[in-house]
């Protein structure tokens, strides 16, 4: 567990679990499906359109095919327990107190999957300042996601397992 990130987010989720849920793991992430790329017009097209190949592997209806593409202005906060996987959308600088005030959108979830459907995490070659990897489900679907942080990689990869490369 990382657990830096998982005492920082914590707050951010902790209403989202259900009684006596565990939370083994919150990695920060980026989907790669609508992932944003630096740069100017047609370079950043082009940037754009290759990182979002092969973002999602399977079909309409796949598990995968569920799974949310980047929201700009959000955490995209990719949360383990004993009993799930899914994913919350958070706003930078959340506290409970900035929701109460109206000042900050509520944390919500977006997308959860039973934990037996995961068959695990599939490593890729890193991509300068992010490591790349896929979350392979038992549909044969997968989705790609980046982290700027190795050890969120090595965590999830020990919670969930390493899945075989599905080149």
């Amino acid at each position: 567990m990382t657990e830096e990130q998982t005492a920082k987010y914590r707050s951010h989720i902790e209403t989202m679990l259900q009684p006596g849920e565990q939370l083994l793991d919150i990695a920060v992430v980026v989907p790669t499906k609508g992932a944003r790329s630096v740069g100017l017009g047609a370079t950043r097209a082009v940037a754009e359109a290759i990182a979002g190949i092969g973002a999602v592997k399977g079909g309409p209806g796949s598990i995968a095919d569920a799974f949310p593409s980047t929201q700009e202005g959000w955490y995209h906060l990719l949360c383990v327990t004993d009993r799930r996987v899914f994913l919350v959308l958070s706003p930078p600088g959340h506290s409970e107190a900035r929701v109460a005030k109206g000042l900050s959108s509520p944390p919500r979830l977006a997308w959860q999957v039973a934990r037996a459907s995961v068959v695990g995490v599939e490593r890729r070659p890193r991509l300068q300042l992010m490591a790349k990897f896929r979350v392979r489900f038992v549909d044969g679907s997968s989705v790609s996601v980046l982290t700027m942080r190795r050890r969120t990689l090595e965590s999830l990869a020990r919670i969930l397992g390493d899945a075989p490369s599905g080149k």
